[in-house]
C-alpha cells in the first residue's frame, strides 16, 4: 500500500458468482473446476482480465513513484489546501488521475507558485551580482577562445588633441614598456641599463632601479641595454632582460631584486607572462624560448625550432606562446603541453615602389589578439594578419607606414611595435616615420583599415594599451632617437621618453 496521500486504491466491484443454470447472452456454457457448467462469454472474461492488469500496472507504478524521483520529489510537495483529502474523497472515484496527469498537474502548480513568490519577493542585491558575474565569467570564456571579441574601434573619437598627450623624460633611447593590469602603474626601460616605475595617472616617478656598468659583477640590475619588460598579470612580479643576457625578476611591492636567471646565452629580446598564471616567456637571440616558473623562482623547460634570432614573443591564457624568427622569416605557435608547433611562413611576395622593390626580409614583432588569431610586423613595413590555422597570413598590408625617401636608396620604414587590445578590434603600430598609426580589425576578423594617426617624433619602440578603473583606455608609447637594437640611424628631434596618450570617446547623443 502505498503511502502516497494523493493514491487511492481503486475498488473494484464484485460481481455474483455465476451458478449452475444460468443463461448467458449468447447461451454458451463452461464447466467450473466440480464439473458444474457456468454460462460466461468469451469477451467478458478477456475484459476482466485485462482491466486487472491494467490495475495492478497503476498500483506499481504508483508504489515506484516516490524511488523514482527520489526524497523531495514534486509527488511529495504539498501545493493543496488542508481540505484536499476530504475534496477528494468526495470525487467520484470513476474519475481517476493517471500518474503522469498527476505528475502534470503538480508541476503546473509549482511553477506557478514560484512566480508568485518571485512577483511578492523583492530583488535580492546579492543574487544579482551573481548573476552579473556569472554573465561576466561566460563572456570573458567567449573571449578567451576567440568566439566572441569586443568591437570598440568605433566608440573612440579622433583627431587626438595634444593635451590628452603626458610625458617623462630618460637620459638614453626608451627600448621597452610595461602596463600593470590595474593600470595603476607603469615601467620604462631604457639603453642606460636603467628601469623606472611610474604612476600612470599622475606621471609621476615613484622608483629608480639604476643600471650598472658593463664590467661589474653581481650587479643588482642590468649592466647593459635593457631590451624587454613584463609584468605578472596578479600585479605582484616584474621580469626585465637585456644585452646582458640575464633575465632580472623584481618585487613590484617592495621595489627589489628577488632573482636573476643566467641561463640564456645571448641577449633576451622579448619576455611574456601567461594571462592568469606566473608562468614566464622569454625570447632570446641564441635561438630559444624558455619557461619559467616564477612562483617557485625556477626554470622549466626549453622550446627548440627557429633558425634566426628570436625577436618577438607572446602569449594569453592557454600554456602555448606565438612567436617570430627575424630572418627566417617565420612566426610559430608552441604548444607546450602537446610538445607541438605550428610553423607559419611569411608574406614572400614581392613590391615594386618608385622603381624600387621591397619584400618582407625579417619578421619582427608579433602581437596577439586572442587565442587564434595574432599580429606581425617586419622590415618591409608589412603587418600580417594570421590565424593559427592557416599557414600563411589572411590579409596583408604593404608599406604601412610608408617610404623613407631621404637617403639615396628608398626603404620602408619598419613596423618596430605593435599592441592591440586583446580580444578587440583595435591596434596600433610604430615606426619612425612620425607617426604611430591606429587600425581597425574588420570583416569579421579576416582583414583591417586604419582609422587615424597621431603625431610622435622618433623611433616608436614599444607600445601598451592601458585601462584604469573609470575605464579610460590609455596609449603608451616608448619612444627615442635610436632604434632599440642599433644606432645606424639617429633622430635628433626626437625627446628620448615615454608619451602617455588617452584615448577619448565619443560623446553620447542626447
Amino acid at each position: 500500500m502505498s503511502s502516497d496521500p494523493f493514491f487511492v486504491t481503486p475498488k473494484i466491484k464484485k460481481r455474483k458468482p455465476m451458478t449452475s443454470g444460468d443463461v448467458t447472452s449468447n447461451g454458451k456454457k463452461v464447466k467450473t473446476q466440480n464439473g458444474e457448467n457456468i454460462p460466461q462469454t468469451k469477451e467478458r472474461v478477456t475484459r476482466s482480465k485485462k482491466k486487472l492488469a491494467d490495475e495492478k500496472i497503476d498500483q506499481e507504478k504508483n508504489l515506484s513513484s516516490e524511488d523514482e524521483i527520489g526524497p523531495g520529489g514534486i509527488d511529495d510537495m504539498d501545493f493543496d489546501n488542508d481540505n484536499d483529502e476530504e475534496e477528494k474523497s468526495d470525487e467520484d472515484e470513476n474519475n481517476m488521475e493517471t500518474p503522469t496527469e498527476k505528475r502534470r498537474r503538480l508541476a503546473k502548480q509549482y511553477i506557478e507558485s514560484v512566480k508568485k513568490e518571485l512577483d511578492e519577493a523583492e530583488f535580492d542585491a546579492a543574487e544579482i551580482d551573481r548573476d552579473l558575474i556569472a554573465e561576466r565569467l561566460k563572456k570573458d570564456a567567449l573571449e578567451q577562445t576567440g568566439r566572441a571579441h569586443r568591437i570598440i574601434a568605433d566608440t573612440f573619437s579622433f583627431p587626438i588633441e595634444d593635451s590628452n598627450v603626458k610625458s617623462g623624460r630618460h637620459e638614453l633611447t626608451v627600448t621597452c614598456v610595461a602596463v600593470a593590469e590595474n593600470g595603476q602603474i607603469f615601467y620604462t626601460g631604457s639603453k642606460d641599463a636603467s628601469i623606472i616605475k611610474w604612476d600612470l595617472v599622475s606621471g609621476k616617478k615613484l622608483h629608480t632601479f639604476p643600471g650598472g656598468r658593463k664590467e661589474v659583477k653581481n650587479f643588482d640590475g642590468h649592466t647593459n641595454h635593457v631590451l624587454s619588460l613584463a609584468i605578472s598579470s596578479d600585479g605582484k612580479y616584474l621580469a626585465s632582460g637585456g644585452i646582458d643576457k640575464k633575465i632580472n625578476i623584481w618585487s613590484v611591492k617592495e621595489n627589489k631584486l628577488l632573482k636573476c636567471f643566467t641561463q640564456h646565452k645571448d641577449s633576451i629580446s622579448s619576455l611574456a607572462f601567461r594571462k592568469g598564471s606566473n608562468q614566464l616567456y622569454s625570447a632570446s637571440f641564441d635561438r630559444t624560448i624558455k619557461i619559467w616558473n616564477i612562483d617557485e623562482l625556477c626554470y622549466v623547460d626549453t622550446l627548440y625550432g627557429h633558425q634566426d634570432q628570436i625577436m618577438s614573443i607572446d602569449t594569453l591564457s592557454r600554456e602555448r606562446c606565438v612567436s617570430a624568427g627575424a630572418r627566417d622569416r617565420t612566426c610559430r605557435l608552441f604548444k607546450v603541453i602537446e610538445e607541438k608547433q605550428l610553423i607559419l611562413r611569411g608574406d614572400v611576395k614581392v613590391v615594386k615602389r618608385d622603381n624600387q622593390t621591397f619584400m618582407e626580409d625579417s619578421i619582427d614583432v608579433v602581437e596577439m589578439i586572442d587565442e587564434d588569431n595574432f599580429l606581425s610586423g617586419g622590415n618591409s613595413g608589412t603587418i600580417s594578419l594570421w590565424n593559427i590555422g592557416i599557414k600563411k597570413p589572411i590579409f596583408v598590408y604593404r608599406l604601412a607606414h610608408g617610404i623613407e625617401s631621404e637617403g639615396t636608396i628608398p626603404l620602408a620604414y619598419w613596423i618596430t611595435s605593435l599592441a592591440i587590445i586583446k580580444y578587440s578590434d583595435l591596434f596600433v603600430s610604430g615606426s619612425w616615420d612620425g607617426n604611430i598609426r591606429l587600425w581597425k580589425i574588420a570583416n569579421n576578423f579576416k582583414s583591417f583599415v586604419p582609422l587615424t594617426q597621431i603625431t610622435m617624433i622618433g623611433f616608436v619602440n614599444s607600445l601598451k594599451f592601458a585601462t584604469v578603473i573609470d575605464e579610460k583606455v590609455f596609449l603608451l608609447a616608448g619612444i627615442g632617437q635610436e632604434h632599440r637594437l642599433g644606432r645606424w640611424q639617429k633622430i635628433k628631434k626626437a625627446k628620448n621618453g615615454w608619451r602617455l596618450i588617452e584615448l577619448p570617446l565619443k560623446k553620447k547623443e542626447e
